[in-house]
């Protein structure tokens, strides 16, 4: 009789703790959507039209954060299933199957990991996302200062021509002008205003290369301007850098690891658990 009671005790216990632990993963997962909500279309400033923009950078963070915690309590919660299982054979089973789901984990967040931190497989996602356009005073270049998911970020503009002469035998200067699509659009056709009002406050003046630094900001569209006056019909090649999130290079990258380390010492925590009830198990 205290034999089965004790059966019957545990069994009600574990399913206790099983149905305290699915609780707890969906009041998180209506936590995760709401943060969503409010990180994407309320502060990111989501739009489908008239471009399509959905930030994604920043609410990884969060949802790579949120993983993290649950592993965590699911650490605490298999421990407990552990504890209260009704034989060798269960425990020896939990211990098992956990530590196999850890190390899974541990290999995929290594990828992850390897992805947003290894400079030459970041510098090739980023070099994968270069864009090789045409400048001419006729055909203005625009573009978005990040992408549509905001992976990554338009982080420099590289400027070439070839070395023009003018009558003198001097090289001719051209002049390239950054600047918003406000200022664009009420000043369109204005060279001295675009001159004026130009982000480029300092580098602007090209003779054979030139770099131009872009701000971070939000989805903001840009345009380049070539003033070639000095010598019209002025072909010039503008090669837009990007660069990766730093969400996802900083924040999700030190996450990740996070994710890793504590998936592995879980692993270490259960191997003399798992030692410990494999004899008695009736699964090897």
């Amino acid at each position: 009789m205290p034999a089965s009671r004790k059966v019957l005790e545990d069994s009600i216990r574990l399913a206790r703790i099983r149905s305290i632990k699915w609780s707890l993963y969906v009041v998180q997962a209506v936590m995760l959507v709401a943060l969503a909500f409010f990180l994407i279309v309320i502060m990111g400033g989501a739009q489908l039209e008239p471009v399509f923009y959905l930030p994604i950078d920043t609410f990884s963070a969060v949802m790579v954060l949120l993983i993290l915690v649950i592993f965590i309590e699911g650490f605490f919660f298999r421990t407990m299933e552990i504890r209260f299982a009704r034989s060798s054979s269960a425990r020896h089973l939990m211990a098992k199957t956990s530590m196999r789901f850890a190390i899974v984990v541990a290999i995929i967040a290594s990828l992850v990991a390897a992805t947003l931190m290894v400079p030459a497989v970041v510098t090739s996602l980023e070099e994968f996302g270069d864009r090789t356009s045409a400048l001419t005073s006729v055909e203005d270049l625009s573009f978005w200062s990040r992408d549509a998911l905001a992976l990554q970020r338009v982080s420099e503009i590289t400027a070439s021509v070839p070395i023009t002469l003018d009558d003198d035998g001097q090289p001719v200067v051209f002049e390239v002008y950054l600047v918003d699509d406000v200022v664009y659009q009420q000043y369109e056709g204005s060279l001295s205003d675009m001159q004026i009002l130009r982000v480029n406050r300092d580098n602007y003046q090209l003779e054979d290369e030139l770099v131009i630094e872009v701000p971070a900001t939000d989805h903001t569209k840009f345009h380049l301007v070539l003033n070639d006056l000095r010598s019209p019909g002025a072909v010039v090649t503008v090669t837009l850098m990007m660069e990766m999130s730093e969400a996802f290079t900083g924040v999700v990258a030190l996450l990740t690891i996070a994710i890793i380390a504590a998936n592995l010492a879980w692993v270490a925590y259960l191997v003399p658990i798992e030692r410990r009830y494999s004899e008695g198990s009736i699964y090897k």
